[in-house]
């Protein structure tokens, strides 16, 4: 395969490349594992700018892209916290996911840490688990009054 996805940090001017794919993504995959009114409301968090534009900013934000197309992206704070990794919709099962979180579990050993966490999605947990990451409990969180279940979840590097 002659063109090679890549990997590079994003910044200010890929943010409506960025939430669009976030929405697209919730919108046709999550939907396979919540209901309409629990993606409509995780969709909805695409129009929070000021929340993504502190993301691309303050973390170590990274997106896969071919010939210009933004595959996927993830990021990871400095403390260890996978916040989000997220692959379009049209790109799941290629190795978009492996390779971000390959370069976003590097970032966090190079930061010194030992242990990376998030709260994962009942569609993410499987992928993580795949990754080595292990299901510390199930939680719920409230986000505008739609109650979503997900997972905390944990990953020992090194």
């Amino acid at each position: 395969m002659a063109d090679k996805m890549h990997i590079r940090t994003a910044t200010p001017e890929d943010q409506d490349k960025i939430t669009k794919l976030f929405r697209d993504t919730v919108l046709q995959i999550n939907s396979k594992d919540y209901s309409e009114k629990q993606v409509q409301t995780w969709a909805a968090r695409a129009e929070d700018t000021n929340k993504w534009r502190d993301r691309i900013r303050h973390q170590y934000f990274i997106i896969a892209e071919k010939k210009g197309e933004i595959l996927g992206f993830g990021s990871i704070n400095r403390d260890g916290y996978l916040d989000t990794i997220f692959v379009h919709k049209d790109h799941q099962h290629e190795g978009v996911g492996t390779a971000l979180l390959d370069k976003l579990l590097a970032y966090a050993s190079e930061q010194g840490r030992s242990e990376v966490f998030t709260e994962a999605s009942l569609t993410a947990r499987p992928f993580l688990e795949k990754q080595g990451f292990r299901t510390k409990r199930p939680q719920q969180k409230v986000r505008d009054g739609v109650v979503f279940v997900n997972f905390a979840m944990i990953k020992t590097l090194g």
